[in-house]
């Protein structure tokens, strides 16, 4: 290279648009070789000051440090870098944003000899940044502003439209000091006001007088927890119409924790009123019914069963005297009325058992061994029956009458509709499951078909015609009932020619 050219080449690089530096191997921490005029003239260095620094890092801001932690990575693992943003600190302390880019001069074995460093000046790029960023803010900021004016006016909305009553109270002495600063649309036009008028009321002013005194006991209660909750209270329209209305209501306080007033919320709960009347009426009717009933329960179990009682007497009377000397058709009748009332005897057995509700019941230490013995021996079964016991001498502490009951209706039932009664077994079990007892009362009968699952334990549902098997159709049915009413349950598994497993839970 001449003279001459090496003149060109110096003053265009020292007359840069840019900011360039020179520095030995290292841009970060090795000696600056020479700089930019423009360089100088940024950061307002003389060429002296910048030759001696020991680093390169004492040009940098130290908010950039990371920046340039990460610029040096980039730089050792591909050569050079491209527009990476640092910031220059000026010898006034001020920050100088630039974009750097680096390109490395090699000799021919490869080996860096200096590299060339170019700051491009992006401060004008990083104030319209600002300004955008700035922009973005204010644009944040009014967005935000119209999305709680939105929700202000929703909640407002919300509030004015309420199906439920809604005011806000002033603290005060007594309930006839107490004002209302203001309220929502629903309470005025529940009660027949304009909002002014219900403003210029006291509080008093909105409760029936029947009710006054509640709200004076409820209130003390308020002051003294702080908030009523489904308090039940009676408002008195504008035309003296009574409302029912359920309060809610809870206590506002100052910094200082001074009661300042009060929330309140009064829902109508007029027509939930009414409906409990009704129930209360419809309750009372069942509970005289229920009582007819028992009533007509003693007349059978009594008055019913005795003339009963005296016609199978009698009939037994006549057979044990006359049976020699009466015409076979006369006995033929007698024999039926026998048949007959012993079917009237066991149709109201079965009815008082149907309505037996068992509240009455004593509870007793038993064991299942027990009460099946006593059924057994109660039913007078075939002596060719197999009854097969399992865990039946496991304490149990019930109500004994209601659960031989069960059993009684359940191996009747597993009798009467067996096919080949003289080879009927009955397979029953007893488990102890922690809170209750589970109970299997298995046959080996011509079982019942799915269809009849459900049906089989409602009332007058039978499977053969009473001809065929003796009973009203309810055994199961009370079974059932009594299970249920002491908190059970019970199922059916069977399949028809396979027998029927009756399984019930009875809780201890």
């Amino acid at each position: 290279m001449t003279y001459k050219q090496h003149l060109f080449y110096s003053e265009f690089y020292d007359n840069s648009p840019e900011m360039r530096i020179m520095v030995i191997n290292n841009p970060y921490n090795f000696k600056i070789l020479n700089v930019t005029k423009k360089f100088l003239r940024v950061l307002g260095y003389t060429e002296e000051e910048t030759v001696s620094l020991p680093s390169m890092n004492s040009l940098y801001h130290p908010d950039c440090y990371e920046a340039l932690d990460q610029a040096r990575s980039l730089y050792l693992k591909q050569g050079s870098i491209y527009n990476h943003e640092l910031i220059l600190k000026a010898k006034n302390g001020d920050k100088v944003f630039v974009y750097l880019n680096i390109l490395a001069t090699k000799d021919k074995e490869g080996n860096i000899l200096f590299n060339h460093c170019l700051y491009r000046d992006a401060s004008d790029d990083k104030n319209m940044f600002e300004i955008n960023k700035e922009q973005q803010s204010l644009a944040s900021l009014n967005d935000s502003f119209i999305k709680s004016h939105a929700f202000f006016q929703y909640f407002y909305d919300f509030y004015e439209n309420a199906p439920d009553m809604f005011a806000s109270i002033t603290a005060g002495e007594d309930i006839y000091s107490i004002g209302i600063v203001n309220c929502n649309t629903t309470l005025a036009q529940k009660l027949g006001y304009t909002k002014e008028e219900i403003l210029s009321m006291n509080l008093y002013n909105l409760y029936h007088p029947d009710c006054l005194q509640k709200v004076k006991s409820m209130r003390e209660d308020f002051i003294r927890n702080g908030y009523v909750n489904n308090g039940e209270l009676e408002l008195q329209k504008k035309n003296g119409e009574k409302i029912h209305v359920s309060l809610n209501a809870k206590i506002q306080k100052d910094t200082q924790s001074h009661i300042i007033g009060s929330i309140s919320m009064w829902r109508d709960i007029t027509d939930l009123v009414e409906t409990r009347r009704q129930l209360q009426e419809t309750n009372d009717l069942l509970t005289l019914q229920n009582e007819e009933i028992k009533t007509l329960m003693n007349l059978m179990s009594h008055d019913i069963q005795a003339p009963i009682r005296a016609i199978e007497n009698f009939t037994q009377f006549i057979l044990d005297e006359s049976k020699e000397v009466l015409p076979t058709s006369t006995l033929d009748y007698l024999y039926k009325v026998r048949g007959n009332i012993h079917k009237l005897h066991h149709l109201t057995q079965d009815i008082l058992s149907y309505f037996f509700d068992g509240s009455a019941a004593c509870i007793e230490e038993t064991n299942l061994t027990n009460i099946i013995n006593q059924v057994v021996a109660y039913l007078d079964l075939p002596s060719a029956i197999k009854i097969n016991l399992e865990n039946g001498n496991q304490p149990l502490k019930t109500k004994k009458i209601l659960l031989a009951q069960v059993f009684y209706n359940l191996i009747s039932n597993a009798v009467k509709y067996h096919h080949n009664p003289e080879k009927a077994e009955i397979y029953i079990k007893g488990l102890d499951n922690n809170t209750e007892w589970i109970f299997i009362v298995k046959d080996n009968g011509p079982g019942i078909s799915q269809k009849f699952h459900e049906t089989v334990f409602e009332p007058l549902q039978r499977l053969k015609s009473a001809q065929e098997v003796e009973g009203c159709g309810v055994g199961l049915t009370i079974v059932k009932k009594l299970i249920t009413q002491e908190g059970g349950k019970i199922s059916l598994g069977s399949k028809e020619g396979e027998g029927a497993a009756f399984i019930f839970t009875w809780p201890k």
